[in-house]
């Protein structure tokens, strides 16, 4: 990747994450909307905007919002920036979250049955004793 699609990159999570701040009053779009990643097509015509929305139960019904808000973001976009074309936005929702969200519970289920196997252990050690 070339720095000056990083650099663009960089711009664009900025501006986008001062817009949705201050500028959108679209109700569908609820909760806390965070810029988590934003990549930039190699001829720099489209963006794709990963964004995560807590509580997730606004999660669809905001990413929906932003999509069908794109161009009017855009052209917010493009007031804060100094690029001469703005990539045209396209907005999903980013999937890493949940994924790790999963990897931890899946950790502290396993942790927690460890420890369960751990006192049955000590059980078992202390009655033989007696």
């Amino acid at each position: 990747m070339s720095h000056r699609i990083e650099q663009i990159e960089s711009t664009l999570r900025k501006a986008l994450a001062q817009v949705l701040q201050r500028r959108i009053s679209d109700p569908r779009i609820r909760g806390l909307v965070s810029i988590t990643e934003v990549d930039v097509s190699p001829d720099m015509k489209q963006a794709k905007v990963l964004v995560s929305v807590l509580p997730e139960e606004y999660a669809k019904r905001t990413v929906a919002g932003l999509r069908a808000a794109d161009r009017h973001i855009g052209a917010e976009v493009k007031k804060l920036v100094a690029l001469r074309i703005v990539p045209h936005l396209r907005f999903e929702l980013d999937p890493s979250l949940k994924k790790a969200e999963a990897i931890y519970e899946a950790i502290d289920q396993a942790t927690a049955r460890e420890g369960e196997v751990e006192v049955v252990e000590n059980e078992q050690t202390d009655e033989q004793s007696d």
